[in-house]
C-alpha cells in the first residue's frame, strides 16, 4: 500500500513539534536593522548612555514588531505547503529513508517514533526542503 501523504505530513509535523522547530518569516534581518539603527542614533545623540538607551529601545521595538512572525514548522507543512509541495517533501523523505524500504505508512510510523537515525534523516530532509525549496529560515 502506498504511503499516504497527509498522514506522513502529520507524523513529520509531530516530529518537528517535538524538536520545537520554528520558521522565521524574514523578520530577523529587519529586527537587527531596527536595533542597530536605534543604537546608532542613541550613541550619536547621547554618547555611551544614549548608546545603551538606544540599544534597549531598539531591542524592545524589534521584539515587539517580530511578535507572531515565528511559526512552527508543523504549521508550515500542514497549512502553507500546496499539495504538490507536500508530495515533493514526501518524495524527499521517502528517498532519505530508502535504506529501510518503507512500503507503507504502517511500517514507517514506528521507525519515525522509535529510531533516532530515521528521525535525524527526516529532520535534515525537512530542514533542507524548507530552507532550499521554500526559501525560509529554520530556528531552533
Amino acid at each position: 500500500m502506498p504511503i499516504n501523504t497527509r498522514e506522513l505530513m502529520e507524523a513529520v509535523g509531530t516530529l518537528t513539534d517535538q524538536h520545537n522547530m520554528r520558521v522565521t518569516l524574514k523578520s530577523s534581518l529587519k529586527g537587527a536593522a531596527i536595533c542597530g539603527s536605534c543604537s546608532f542614533i542613541g550613541g550619536v545623540l547621547g554618547g555611551p548612555v544614549g548608546l545603551a538607551v538606544g540599544g534597549t529601545i531598539g531591542a524592545v521595538s524589534a521584539g515587539y514588531m517580530s511578535r507572531g512572525k515565528f511559526r512552527p514548522v508543523s504549521h508550515i507543512i500542514m497549512h502553507d505547503l500546496s499539495h504538490r509541495e507536500q508530495e515533493k517533501l514526501k518524495n524527499h523523505i521517502v528517498a532519505a529513508v530508502a535504506d529501510i524500504h518503507p512500503t507503507d505508512l504502517a511500517m514507517l510510523l514506528p521507525l519515525i517514533t522509535g529510531n533516532m537515525a530515521v528521525q535525524k534523516a527526516i529532520l535534515s530532509t525537512v530542514v533542507s526542503f524548507i530552507t532550499n525549496d521554500m526559501g525560509m529560515q529554520i530556528i531552533d
